[in-house]
């Protein structure tokens, strides 16, 4: 059965005209304006990769906390999905960020990511998308009775901490990265390092390999499955199955990790998004239904 969903309407402009802080003298009314982006872009990563947020409640309500209080602590200053409580938790500070006008140009996914302009103006949507995407892998990792991240991203071992931080960076490049990431894939003894121990020890030396191998390894990982079974069935197989080294090859760990994941997947039907591919450029229909987000009582003033 379906989720409760609500309906946008509206034609997408060319481009955005700037709007600077919310000019309402309600503060409630402007956190309304914020609810409907947060609206306007679930819609857009949705019409764009497919059903995503099928694993989410019924309704997530949106919370916005002063820097007093302990969600705010908890995620840093962020906007973040709070799992434990299921809400989506957004700092007041936001309330006077930028945001498009008109709002529904939020409603497509890539123009955002291509125009670097678009991204310097309105940082609260990249912050959003976070967000949104973050509550996906939560909800799918908290079905196996995992987090996300995963445990092994806060430890100090470099061969647990590593492999974790390739997912999350894989994730973050594939799915706000318009272009594919350009690198040397003959190279793949710098990207997947056979010999991890080594590498390890070189690694202290020179930072630059280790980021490699965390962006670069991390996109060569996901990438197949992404293309393959869909961002809904590889972000739920990514976020219940951790990435670890095994006998000290990365390389043959990361083969190892994508062909059991082809093992889960294969049986399952490819989720195609109505804006199929990355060259998504106009708004949904206008009878395109969306996740509906709500204001709850647990919403301070």
């Amino acid at each position: 059965m379906r989720r409760p969903w609500i309906v946008l309407v509206g034609l997408l402009l060319l481009c955005p005209v700037v709007a600077g802080a919310c000019e309402s003298a309600s503060r409630q009314r402007c956190k309304q304006l914020i609810g409907q982006l947060i609206s306007y872009r679930s819609e857009a990563i949705e019409y764009a990769f497919g059903s995503v947020f099928d694993v989410l409640p019924d309704n997530v309500e949106v919370k916005f906390v002063a820097s007093s209080d302990p969600q705010y602590a908890k995620f840093s200053g962020r906007v973040a999905y709070d799992q434990a409580e299921r809400v989506m938790v957004v700092p007041r500070r936001f309330l006077d960020a930028q945001t498009p006008n008109p709002l529904r140009w939020a409603a497509a996914y890539w123009p955002y990511y291509r125009n670097p302009q678009y991204q310097t103006a309105f940082p609260l949507i990249a912050a959003i998308d976070s967000a949104l995407w973050g509550a996906v892998l939560q909800e799918n990792a908290h079905e196996q009775g995992l987090s996300w991240p995963h445990a092994e991203c806060s430890s100090v071992d470099v061969s647990k901490r590593l492999p974790c931080e390739m997912l999350i960076a894989g994730i973050g490049i594939l799915l706000t990265e318009n272009r594919d990431a350009i690198f040397n894939t003959n190279r793949i003894d710098r990207i997947w390092p056979d010999d991890f121990t080594s590498f390890q020890q070189r690694s202290w030396r020179t930072e630059r390999e280790y980021v490699d191998v965390q962006r670069f390894g991390g996109v060569l990982l996901l990438r197949p499955l992404f293309s393959e079974f869909g961002i809904p069935n590889a972000l739920a197989y990514v976020a219940q199955t951790p990435f670890r080294i095994e006998e000290g090859n990365m390389r043959l760990s990361a083969l190892r990790y994508q062909e059991r994941a082809r093992e889960v997947l294969q049986g399952r039907p490819v989720i195609l998004a109505s804006g199929e591919g990355h060259g998504y450029e106009n708004p949904p229909p206008a009878d395109r239904n969306r996740h509906f987000v709500s204001f709850g009582p647990r919403d301070g003033a």
